[in-house]
């Protein structure tokens, strides 16, 4: 796992970044926070794949999470209120 800095200032890992298409059949790796795409082109195929794979696995999962909060807190909602004391 790499820490990487964009040119917008942010800092993370290489990781956190979200994959991208950047087209011909090429991927590359976003920013989060201004969209700067790395097309990670000095890295060999390997390096490159499990990078662009660990991505799309840490994406997925935030993705998964995200749903699963909003699920819990639509679940939470519908929960009968308690009677209010008085």
């Amino acid at each position: 796992m790499a820490r990487e800095i964009c040119f917008c200032g942010w800092v993370g890992e290489l990781e956190a970044r979200e994959p991208v298409y950047a087209g011909n059949g090429e991927w590359g790796l976003g920013c989060p926070l201004c969209g700067h795409l790395d097309r990670l082109e000095a890295w060999s195929e390997a390096a490159r794949a499990w990078t662009l794979t660990e991505a799309a696995r840490r994406r997925e999962s935030t993705v998964e999470s995200t749903s699963d909060r909003r699920h819990d807190q639509e679940a939470a909602r519908s929960l009968p209120r308690p009677p209010a004391e008085g």
